[in-house]
């Protein structure tokens, strides 16, 4: 079931819950807004899957400051990917260095 919720397989897992009668650990629901995030991450746009976190859970990078952490990682990578120095150095400076120690 796990595998099933985490590659975006709703229908999949519902079929399996239904014949199973296995409760899924999820509300299966969650899935497409899942995958919203997950494939804005893929594309390099963080800032999109980051507002998306936002949208479905307010506080969870709040919660989760490793995961913040990471996605802010992301986000300076696509910067560096894009050529974006000047910007690269100055998010690093201004949003990673000071998380840096604590995570």
């Amino acid at each position: 079931m796990n595998y099933l919720i985490i590659e975006g397989y709703k229908d999949a897992a519902e079929k399996f819950s239904q014949e199973s009668g296995a409760k899924p650990p999820v509300n299966l629901e969650s899935i497409q807004d899942r995958m919203i995030v997950r494939t804005a991450i893929q594309r390099g746009n963080i800032e999109e899957a980051i507002e998306r976190v936002n949208d479905l859970n307010p506080e969870i990078l709040d919660t989760n400051p490793k995961l913040f952490f990471h996605l802010q990682q992301q986000r300076l990578i696509e910067y560096i990917r894009e050529g974006r120095i000047v910007e690269a150095l100055e998010f690093a400076q201004e949003e990673l260095a000071p998380r840096g120690e604590e995570n």
